[in-house]
Parts: C-alpha cells; sequence; structure tokens
C-alpha cells in the first residue's frame, strides 16, 4: 500500500471515535479516487441564521465523499436517489442546528470532537493537495521534527490528554488502559494531524468550498448524531402504532409462519420422524437432506434464543417453538457431552427445523431482525424523519434536489480548476500501517 494511503487509513482510525451513527447513506463506504474540483465558488449566502445548499454545492460533495462507482453510477442515473441523497442531507443538517441550539456543541466531549473532526478534514486534504503536487512521501509534507515541535507547545497537552481520554473511552480501544506504547503513536499521528491541518489552514484551504462541505457534513455527523442518540430525544413507537404499521403491510404478519411450525411441532410430538419432518420443511438449507442435523456445538456458536433453547433440553426432548431473528425454530437435542481438559466447554448436537418468517431479509445487507422489530424501526425511524423535517424548515436548512453527478459540479465541458499549493521538500520518515480488520469468520448464528 501506498505511503500516503496509510497515513490518511492512520488519520482515519484516529477519527473512529468520531464516526457514530450518521443521518446520511453511511452504508456507501468510501472509496479512494482522483478527484479534480474548483477553487471556492462564490456560494450562494445562506438565508440568516441557516444553511443552504446549491446544486453545486450537492455535486462537489458528493466527489468529495468518494462513494464507490457503483454508487457513483447509481446516483448519477436515478433522479429519486438523488432526492432521496439530498433529503438525508437536510435531515442530518437539521439534526445539527438544533443539537448546536441545545448547547449540545459547547459540551466538552462534543466540542474536542468537532474540533478534531475540523482538523482531519483539513489534513486530509492538505495531504492530498501535497500528494497530487507530486510530494509522493507524507514525511515530507509532516515531518517528525514538526510533530515533536508541535507535542512541546505548551497548549498542546492538555488537549492531547482530552484527546486520548475521548479515544479510550469512545474508540476501538474503549475501557482499555492506556499503556505507554499506545500513548507514544497517538501522540505522534495526533500531532501529524494537527501540524497538517494547520498547514492546510495557511494555505487557504478553508476558502475551498469543497473543503468547506466536507466540514460540515462531518460536523453535521457528530451534531446530528449526539442529537438523535441522546435518550431525551427517542423517537419511540407504541405497540399500537407497531400494530397499525403491520397491518398496513402483511408480509411482516408471522401468523402463517407460526401457524405451520406449531403443525410441525404437533406432529413431531406425536411421534413423526424428526429427521423426515426436517428434510421436509425445513428453511435451514445447510440442514435439509441431513434431517436438520447442526453437528456439535457450544455456547456462543448461535444466536442466543437458539443456544438458550437448546441447552435447556435432555437428550431426545422436543423444545417449544423458538424464535429468533431468522424465524421460528423446533429444536431435538440429540446428545450432550462435557469437555475434557482445562477450559473445557459443554457442547450439544442438535437437530432443527427452521421455518423463516414471511418476508426475510436474505441478501446481507441489514442484521437479522424479526418482523415485529423491524416494524417498530420503520415506524421510529418516519417519526424521525418528520421531526427532523420539521426542525429543517425552523432552522431554515435548504439543500438542493435537482444537481449533477460526475462532471465536478461544472456543466460539461466546463474546465474546473483550483488553487495550488507551494511544493515543499522534507527528509522520510516512517508510517505505520493501519491495521487490517479480521476477516468475519462465517458464524453457526445463522441456524
Amino acid at each position: 500500500m501506498h505511503k500516503g494511503k496509510l497515513f490518511i487509513a492512520s488519520l482515519a482510525a484516529l477519527a473512529l471515535p468520531l464516526a457514530a451513527a450518521a443521518q446520511t447513506r453511511t452504508r456507501r463506504t468510501p472509496a479512494a479516487k482522483p478527484s479534480v474540483r474548483r477553487a471556492a465558488p462564490a456560494a450562494a449566502k445562506p438565508p440568516a441564521g441557516g444553511v443552504s445548499l446549491t446544486a453545486e454545492d450537492m455535486s462537489l460533495l458528493i466527489e468529495g465523499l468518494k462513494f464507490p462507482p457503483e454508487v457513483t453510477a447509481e446516483l448519477a442515473a436515478n433522479a429519486e436517489e438523488r432526492r432521496s441523497f439530498a433529503r438525508d442531507i437536510r435531515r442530518m443538517l437539521a439534526a445539527a442546528a438544533e443539537a448546536r441550539a441545545a448547547g449540545f456543541a459547547e459540551r466538552p466531549e462534543v466540542k474536542l470532537q468537532l474540533e478534531l473532526g475540523r482538523a482531519l478534514v483539513i489534513a486530509q486534504e492538505y495531504l492530498k493537495r501535497r500528494q497530487e503536487a507530486g510530494v509522493k512521501d507524507p514525511a515530507q509534507v509532516v515531518t517528525d521534527a514538526e510533530v515533536e515541535a508541535f507535542l512541546k507547545e505548551p497548549a498542546t497537552a492538555a488537549q492531547f490528554e482530552a484527546f486520548v481520554a475521548d479515544y479510550f473511552k469512545n474508540g476501538p480501544a474503549r475501557g482499555t488502559t492506556v499503556t505507554d506504547a499506545q500513548r507514544k503513536e497517538l501522540g505522534h499521528q495526533y500531532g501529524r494531524i494537527m501540524v497538517a491541518a494547520r498547514k492546510g489552514v495557511a494555505a487557504g484551504l478553508e476558502r475551498d468550498r469543497m473543503t468547506q462541505l466536507m466540514i460540515l457534513r462531518q460536523q453535521g455527523r457528530q451534531l446530528a448524531s449526539a442529537y438523535v442518540n441522546d435518550p431525551a430525544r427517542r423517537f419511540e413507537s407504541s405497540d399500537a402504532e407497531v400494530g397499525a404499521y403491520i397491518a398496513k403491510h402483511p408480509e411482516l404478519d408471522t401468523k402463517a409462519s407460526r401457524a405451520k411450525v406449531e403443525d410441525i411441532l404437533r406432529r413431531a410430538r406425536a411421534g413423526e420422524d424428526f429427521a423426515k419432518l426436517a428434510d421436509e420443511f425445513t428453511d435451514d438449507p445447510s440442514g435439509r437432506g441431513r434431517g436438520g442435523d447442526l453437528g456439535w456445538f457450544g455456547r456462543g456458536m448461535m444466536v442466543k434464543p437458539f443456544e438458550d433453547a437448546a441447552f435447556a433440553l435432555k437428550p431426545g426432548e422436543l423444545s417449544g417453538v423458538v424464535e429468533s431473528p431468522f424465524g421460528f425454530h423446533v429444536i431435538k437435542l440429540e446428545e450432550r457431552r462435557a469437555g475434557a481438559g482445562a477450559g473445557a466447554v459443554e457442547e450439544v448436537r442438535a437437530r432443527h427445523i427452521l421455518i423463516r418468517y414471511t418476508d426475510t431479509p436474505g441478501d446481507g445487507s441489514t442484521p437479522p431482525m424479526n418482523p415485529r422489530d423491524r416494524a417498530r424501526a420503520a415506524v421510529e425511524e418516519e417519526k424521525r424523519g418528520r421531526a427532523l423535517d420539521e426542525l429543517a424548515v425552523r432552522h431554515r436548512i435548504s439543500v438542493a434536489e435537482d444537481y449533477v453527478v460526475g462532471v465536478s459540479g461544472t456543466a460539461p465541458g466546463t474546465p474546473a480548476s483550483r488553487g495550488k499549493l507551494p511544493p515543499v521538500a522534507k527528509p522520510p520518515a516512517q508510517t505505520r500501517p493501519a491495521s487490517k480488520p479480521k476477516p468475519k469468520t462465517p458464524a453457526r448464528r445463522g441456524h
């Protein structure tokens, strides 16, 4: 991997505590691709106390987010997708505006995250500009000597300690003890962000419209997350509202699936061969043709409702109807055994019959959830959307829904340009590769 990409990855890793639930399409993971963007245009003035994103702003924002090519293509081809994306941005900015009005931005932990979010955007943009200018080694952009000098500045110590406390409270290592080695590495990367951000400000990046939009979006995500996740702002649904939603969406009604599994359970209890019933009826493809046999498994390998029911049975015993996020199960315990040796765990061998819900997402795009919980989530999402739309009107948030995707926010054939940064020549330094995420092991939890 190129050193510049490693440095970007390190910056992103430091920002993990900031990446809480956003009100935009976070499922669309940004992918690196070269971009050409214009210098900051004279944007339309927003209404007093509000925010106004023009069609050109939206084009630039999408370019800066660097969505995968297929997502960009979908947005370019589908007007409804563009409107939906604009609506998401508008709602995010509305929640952010309400959060500021409610004083969230002055909370010490939120203020810290907003400041680091701004620095991160500018630092990333500055590094990319330097690379585009021909400086391939990020250590030539921010040297170790510059980092060390920054860390020795009188005001830095308190700022860095606040950052470390937040990182180990909200970041990937939350709840762990800070080691000396971790503190040193965090200090080095934190210093690189802040020095690169200073250089970016000195180079005028804060006047660049793309950078302004990326800061607006980054800080908007942080404030919107703080607002929406605040316990006082929950958009809870009542059982009556959930029932009414299911009545309008019969595919979420589980009555037919439950009736089917109850009939299968009745037949199994009447003495019919469980393995034959499993081969005939189970919706679990791994169990069909095997009599529903799951083999041996220990605790933690299945979803909890299934696991609790299986381990509560005696050999030869049938469960009642067990509901999990995947549907309804009937379980028959075949054997159980105690593990041998120190640290060994008890295991069971069981068969099961799964009857899936009538409507169960099967593409892996969303975590499994039973239909009623999905109905509840949909009701709460609708309530949240209505509330945020009202806030957008109150805070005068305007976002263009008719915009162009894929041409740097300009008309076809119009050249886009931006200011160049002066060259620098600095000695090289080592950067540490960001750790790769561990691949997910296919879990037995799908049974």
